[in-house]
């Protein structure tokens, strides 16, 4: 079967299931051949050659002299221009890099006698010209720097990227955290629920990460921050491999200034091994890795300062064939595998030994590619991928009342003690939560003499989530929200009132889970028109169509939109010295799992909260105290005694299945973008960029429970008012960023940076550490909430300033030492905000209108949202890197690479206790009426006793730490 038959043939298998759109990222170099008269030259043979790619890929410039050269592997390429009766001229140093096209434009002068003339291009940079506001950072530039060699590393040194997202989750251009898309080697590797990126990749086996936080073009969908895509190595045409030992150890760094922090002295190695070349020259070629790690760190409890060590038992791997049928025609194949047990896990804010946990994670990833250039025109691309991910073990134990109940402290913020979140004994303990994909796009290059040389691209994308899990959230199915807790030393004795401070609530697993699936199909087109040498434009159109089933097998989610994307490119000097960029964008994210599980009554758990009226326990500070089990039992035989779980709730339950749904007309949360940029390259070396962003989101996820959606029946008889979720606008988020980047080349010295400006504004930060994504609440029983102080708007993670600079020198010393690099990095982020606010009771000073059950508790700021500030933090970073290489090792390097974060151990407080007192959680302070009073501090609230203190080590910016790692290239 020939290539060409073998290409139509994979478009036709993979037409039926067409998937994720992005592919396997590869980039294109494209422009334009003239002679020197700046007329077109037609039939000139165009050929691109790289130690990156198999063979070499040649094609003719078109009639108007345009020619593009497709799926180009990320890497440095010589371009060799040649036709008859013109000099042969070679461009040398054509950096190519993930997801972009790189212009390269000749004269070809009149051959007089047989010469070649070479032009030395200017090397790959981590600053592009293009309309896509991006960063692109190379492995080997990381390895030179002080900077972790992780995905989530590289990507938090881009400019536009925060880590301000629920516990320290990644956000890009305003978006939550859930909505960006993290791809590695073209497949979605972001995890269903909180959308962060799976750890499935081996650090050593990375060549480049791009990350993209505006202007991105059709092919992209699903998210509304950004989309990161990571490439790792394939091999090549001769053996290479390393071998690395990373040492670290928690006492070679200094302690936070938080009372109790301590440090593990037990040096740990993680090792990692990479070995590829080829099985045929050219044809077909082999990657593999490996990095295996056992950890052991020190963590502290907040509150208590209780210290334990946590394990970390890790194995990855990884294995990649590519094989070339023609220099035209490519596929690709991989492998990845990961698997890690935990001992001493835990989740939430804790303060104890009894709520941590032993648990396992288990995924791999599979991924299969093809690529084709079926003309000099026409180009083709398939892909499937699938990544399984289970969660095994996870919660506590035991089920009895006193050991498997947890406690939250609401004078500490709901910091946790007593037993474990979750149960890994309730039901199967395992969690799946999996996806796959399927790919099918084509290309069309078209060339006109008029109007300039367009690329088109049609494709569709057929993505697929499934999760499936019982949800427990304890061993017992209840949990206590206690008044507060008397802490002495480690001991921990909760404070239960019986004056409707001190919660019971009942968590019962309403269905056993069937699994739900979760689809988007999508079809895009996006044309880059290049009119002529100074005017691009990217004209692209996006359609999402969502089909989902929730975990009782429901379908709930029907719905489409569409997502245009328009951008122009202006070189305003013809030379590409000066460009300019704006775009106009529209983005839909991808359903939330939680969100389609929101009505769901499979592997969901209900909850019925109860006040607690009986006797105080551990209230007067002259008995003698009790602890948690002691004190358990105690309220619980007051529970059964008056009632049990049929006493009446504090507020409306949750019974998913019975008292929510989802409404009819859910569609997915969007967003409107708006670019404009500045590009300035300075010489071959030196390149600056300006860009503006700014993006309007709209169509949040929201609760609707007011007299008009009515009520609901439970198998039992009991009626209950029916919450509907649907979307909102009554919500409201908006981001501006201005990013600045600046990159300097020289022989011996590399220059970088990145400063954000930013302003994050709204009303709904949409999500928590806890649940992930959540659902605006003020349209939930209305009557009993204000919009000026139960959902405001104001500043919210939000990050005014973030500055990364770094420099890396190359020492000048005698060639039979080796080579000596020293990476120096500096930061600056200031604090994001936070607010200070409490709950309160309404009822008294509203009319009930008609409900079952009224909200007790209901959001009230006092104060502006994000009046709350901490402290700014700076850190400079150190590297060393030493290598040398051995002649009687057949020419290997061997290497030292050294670290030390925090360089002068600078101490700045990030966080800190935000409980606030109120009649809510303190029966000592008095009720007022939000819609017409002004609350008086110390009268109607108080900030807690330790507000604003630091509770734990995370609530300090890191101190100073060493690590170093040694090992061989060949």
């Amino acid at each position: 079967m020939s290539a060409r038959v073998f290409a139509l043939v994979a478009c036709v298998l993979l037409l039926p299931v067409l998937a994720l759109a992005q592919g396997n990222p590869t980039g294109a170099i494209s422009g334009k051949v003239l002679d020197t008269g700046g007329l077109a030259v037609p039939g000139a043979t165009v050929t691109a050659r790289s130690p990156a790619m198999q063979g070499s890929r040649t094609v003719t410039s078109s009639e108007s002299g345009d020619y593009i050269v497709p799926f180009l592997p990320p890497g440095i390429y010589s371009v060799t221009f040649e036709l008859a009766g013109f000099q042969t001229q070679q461009r040398d140093g054509v950096g190519v890099v993930i997801s972009e096209t790189v212009t390269v434009n000749v004269a070809l002068g009149p051959s007089s006698v047989s010469e070649t003339v070479d032009v030395q291009a200017s090397t790959a940079n981590e600053i592009g010209p293009a309309l896509t506001v991006a960063t692109t950072f190379k492995a080997s530039q990381i390895e030179l720097l002080p900077v972790g060699r992780t995905l989530n590393a590289a990507v938090l040194l881009a400019p536009g990227v925060q880590d301000n997202g629920p516990g320290g989750n990644i956000m890009i251009s305003g978006a939550m955290s859930y909505e960006n898309q993290f791809l590695i080697n073209g497949v979605v590797v972001n995890e269903n629920l909180r959308g962060q990126a799976r750890n499935l990749f081996i650090e050593d086996a990375i060549q480049e990460t791009k990350v993209s936080t505006g202007n991105l073009s059709a092919e992209y969908g699903r998210f509304q921050g950004g989309v990161v895509n990571m490439v790792t190595k394939s091999g090549g045409n001769r053996f290479s491999g390393s071998f690395r030992t990373s040492f670290a150890n928690d006492s070679w760094g200094s302690l936070t200034p938080f009372e109790g922090d301590a440090a593990v002295d037990k040096t740990v190695p993680t090792y990692e091994i990479t070995f590829g070349g080829p099985v045929l020259r050219e044809r077909l070629w082999f990657f593999t890795a490996g990095r295996f790690e056992k950890n052991e760190e020190n963590l502290t409890a907040s509150y208590t300062a209780y210290n334990y060590t946590r394990k970390d038992d890790e194995k990855r791997y990884e294995g990649k064939l590519t094989y070339a049928l023609t220099t035209k025609h490519t596929a690709k194949a991989a492998y990845t595998k990961r698997r890690l047990d935990a001992i001493n896990n835990s989740f939430g804010t804790i303060m104890d030994a009894r709520s941590l946990y032993d648990n396992a994670n288990d995924e791999d990833l599979l991924s299969l590619n093809y690529t084709g250039v079926l003309t000099d025109k026409w180009f083709v691309e398939g892909q499937y991928s699938a990544r399984d991910y289970a969660i095994i073990g996870t919660g506590g134990r035991l089920t009895d009342i006193p050991n498997g109940t947890p406690i939250w402290d609401r004078s500490r913020g709901q910091a946790r003690f007593n037993a474990a979140t979750f149960c890994a004994v309730c039901g199967s303990g395992v969690e799946d939560r999996n996806n796959w994909n399927v790919l099918l796009k084509t290309s069309y290059f078209l060339s006109t003499p008029r109007f300039g040389s367009h690329t088109l691209v049609l494709g569709g994308d057929l993505y697929r989530e499934t999760r499936e899990n019982d949800n427990f959230q304890s061993g017992s199915s209840f949990r206590v929200q206690s008044t507060g807790a008397v802490i002495n030393g480690q001991d921990i004795y909760p404070i239960f009132r019986g004056d409707n401070t001190t919660f019971i609530e009942y968590l019962p697993l309403v269905a056993p889970t069937q699994g739900n699936d979760i689809r988007t199909t999508s079809f895009f087109a996006n044309d880059t028109w290049r009119l002529n040498t100074r005017l691009t434009f990217n004209v692209g159109l996006r359609f999402d169509q969502n089909n989902s089933k929730d975990q009782a097998g429901a379908q709930v989610v029907e719905d489409s939109a569409w997502s245009p994307r328009l951008g122009a490119t202006w070189s305003i000097d013809g030379a590409g010295k000066w460009v300019a960029n704006a775009g106009y964008a529209r983005y839909v994210t991808g359903m939330s799992t939680a969100i389609v599980d929101a009505g769901s009554a499979g592997g969901r758990t209900a909850t019925f909260s109860y006040f607690y009226q009986g006797p105080n326990v551990n209230a007067d500070p002259t008995r003698p105290l009790l602890t948690a089990e002691q004190a358990l039992p105690i309220i619980f035989g007051w529970f059964e005694a008056n009632g049990g779980i049929n006493r009446a709730t504090r507020n409306a339950p949750n019974i998913p299945g019975v008292t929510t749904t989802v409404g009819s007309g859910l569609v997915a949360p969007s967003s409107t973008e708006w670019t404009a940029g500045l590009v300035r390259q300075l010489g071959s070396r030196a390149t600056v960029r300006l860009d503006w962003v700014h993006r309007e989101f709209t169509d949040f996820y929201g609760d609707f429970r007011d007299t008009s959606t009515g009520k609901v029946t439970d198998p039992t008889g009991r009626v209950y008012d029916l919450t509907v979720v649907g979307n909102t606008d009554v919500a409201n988020r908006s981001y501006k960023g201005l990013v600045a980047q600046a990159s300097y080349r020289a022989s011996s010295v590399t220059v970088g940076g990145n400063y954000t400006l930013s302003w994050l504004r709204g009303n709904f930060e949409g999500e928590d550490t806890g649940s992930g994504p959540v659902r605006f609440s003020g349209l939930d029983q209305p009557e009993y909430r204000g919009e000026a102080w139960s959902y405001p708007t104001g500043n919210f993670n939000d990050q005014r300033h973030k500055l990364r600079a770094w420099v890396q020198y190359s020492v000048p010393v005698p060639a039979t030492l080796g080579r000596l690099e020293l990476g120096f990095l500096q930061r600056f982020d200031t604090s994001d905000a936070s607010s200070i606010d409490g709950t309160i009771d309404p009822r008294p000073y509203v009319t009930n209108p008609g409900y079952q059950a009224t909200p007790s508790t209901v959001p009230y700021f006092f104060g502006d949202r994000g009046a709350l500030r901490y402290d700014d933090v700076f850190r400079s970073d150190l590297s060393v890197y030493w290598g040398k290489k051995i002649t009687a090792l057949g020419g290997s390097e061997v290497f030292f690479r050294g670290i030390v974060t925090n360089l002068f151990n600078h101490s700045a407080q990030t966080g800190g206790n935000e409980t606030v007192l109120t009649r809510t959680n303190d029966s000592s302070y008095q009720l007022f009426n939000p819609f017409t009073q002004t609350p008086v501090r110390g009268v109607h609230y108080d900030l807690g006793p330790i507000f604003g203190q630091p509770t734990g080590v995370g609530d300090y910016q890191g101190p100073r730490d060493f690590s170093f790692s040694v090992g061989v290239r060949f």
